[in-house]
């Protein structure tokens, strides 16, 4: 779905009903945004607002830090054409910044997804490529999920220091398995290098995912789904990534990968600053048909799942702004979902990005009461979705 982009020039005001800041609410509140930027957030209203929401709210623009691919396009093999109609369903559904995820895959077609990718992250946007996200592939054989097994390797610092020589400044989260043998050294090393290192795919005990977070591996992907089960006398990676407060846990929250209960519960042990919202999204998503590929594996979307021919889940069909009210359907509070949604990934990143504040980019989605999607604004750029 395209947005129609409305040129309000370089110099604007968006009044809403109200506006969440890094601050808390402001209501009523107008919206300033000068240059791509926003000059000044303020309460009260504006006599001469460029375009108004009276019943929306401005808030940070989502940013997905997991995502296989989008609209037809899937992300290890993407092409031009692909990836425009993959921004066109991101911006849609309110996403302003992402991290294509790369799985496991033979090198030189990791290679050549890089490739394609770092000649596209600086672009203007929206949305914006903030780098990759590398799953794998260093996972462990007995929690594959939708990783061809013939495809992971053995943790290399030697392997990964190539791509990242090759690739200076791409490789933003790495997901691998913490109990495969040279998974710690290859921890320190992808720490010192300031990238994120997220536990999953794994079947990594309590003691030993406990051993990578002392290391400085700081999420979980995907908490609950592809790692060894959660049980009361080996909580295994959940239950040593639910206890320690210096780790974040994603969440696919289309609730068919995680119980309602179960998100709630994650919710309430790790808040908002720890819980990270993911969409885990495939090239299925944004109306690309019940069959694709995911690699070179055929999947189909089954009952709202995609899945493996042997029924495995497959990633998913999930956008992130369902994601938000999937989970705030639950809440007593939206504001914390949509953190969930922005600002948590953006600090996982080590940025401020995912703020309201002045001097931030302008990247922000307007919401109504339900939570819908009325506008989305990226890189100062206003686009307006077609009224509900």
């Amino acid at each position: 779905m395209r947005m129609p982009v409305r040129n309000l020039g370089p110099r604007w005001v968006l009044q809403s009903g109200s506006v969440l800041t890094a601050e808390g609410l402001v209501r009523p509140g107008f919206v300033t945004v000068s240059h791509g930027r926003i000059a000044a957030i303020e309460e009260g209203r504006h006599p001469r607002p460029s375009v108004t929401f009276d019943d929306g709210t401005v808030v940070p623009g989502f940013i997905d830090l997991q995502i296989n691919g989008a609209a037809g396009c899937d992300f290890l093999s993407p092409t031009d054409a692909g990836l425009e109609a993959a921004h066109a369903h991101l911006i849609a559904t309110g996403t302003v910044a992402y991290l294509p995820t790369l799985i496991s895959a033979p090198e030189e077609r990791l290679r050549a997804a890089l490739t394609f990718f770092a000649a596209r992250m600086r672009a203007a946007g929206p949305p914006r490529i903030l780098g990759i996200h590398l799953e794998g592939p260093f996972l462990s054989p007995a929690r594959p999920g939708a990783h061809r097994p013939e495809h992971l390797r053995r943790p290399s610092v030697e392997w990964i220091s190539g791509l990242l020589a090759d690739f200076p400044g791409l490789i933003r989260i790495v997901t691998l398995a913490p109990e495969v043998e040279g998974a710690l050294p290859l921890i320190d090393h992808l720490v010192a290098q300031g990238i994120v290192v997220a536990v999953g795919h794994t079947d990594a005990t309590y003691a030993e995912a406990a051993a990578a977070f002392d290391r400085g591996a700081r999420l979980a992907t995907h908490l609950f789904n592809a790692m060894r089960p959660y049980h009361h006398r080996e909580p295994g990676v959940a239950g040593a990534a639910l206890a320690d407060p210096d780790v974040a846990c994603s969440l696919i929250a289309d609730l068919v990968h995680l119980h309602p209960a179960v998100v709630d519960q994650v919710v309430a042990l790790k808040g908002t600053e720890r819980t990270v919202l993911v969409t885990d999204a495939i090239s299925a998503v944004g109306g690309a048909g019940s069959e694709v590929t995911l690699g070179d594996q055929r999947v189909r979307v089954i009952n709202g799942a995609p899945r493996l021919e042997d029924g495995t889940l497959a990633g998913s069909v999930l956008a992130m702004d369902q994601a938000v009210r999937n989970v705030a359907g639950r809440s007593r509070r939206w504001e914390p979902v949509v953190r969930m949604a922005s600002t948590t990934p953006a600090r996982l990143l080590g940025t401020h990005e995912g703020e309201l504040r002045p001097g931030s980019r302008a990247d922000f989605v307007v919401l109504r009461r339900d939570l819908t999607i009325a506008a989305v604004a990226g890189g100062g750029v206003l686009m307006a979705q077609a009224p509900a």
